[in-house]
């Protein structure tokens, strides 16, 4: 995944609770981006997408001045190691909605441009 993604995790009465899950990028000399295996979880306000990035994020730091456990929106992240999770980290999101994410992280396709 190298760009922010919209989705929804479904819950048991039936709602859906929406989510922005931003995959964390680093340079990888000549050959452009390569993701961290770092993926922070908002809060999204679905449907709205003009706050959506076009390009992948590319940050040597802090993209913002707020912490995440500042940000009312910070739902957690989930730290990948070879393609599978490692860990995550948060105390928000039940069990349930992390194993949901991380099966789309782990499934998500690029879609062709």
């Amino acid at each position: 995944m190298m760009n922010p993604v919209q989705t929804s995790i479904p819950q048991p009465d039936g709602s859906d609770r929406y989510v922005l899950i931003e995959p964390i990028l680093e340079k990888d000399g000549e050959h452009g981006l390569r993701s961290t295996g770092v993926f922070k979880i908002y809060k999204d306000a679905f449907g709205d997408e003009t706050h959506l990035f076009t390009e992948p994020t590319e940050s040597d730091g802090a993209i913002s001045d707020l912490p995440d456990w500042q940000n009312p929106d910070y739902l957690g992240k989930f730290l990948f190691e070879n393609g599978n999770v490692r860990q995550f980290e948060g105390d928000v999101l039940s069990v349930a909605e992390q194993a949901y994410l991380a099966v789309f992280i782990e499934t998500f396709q690029e879609p062709d441009i």
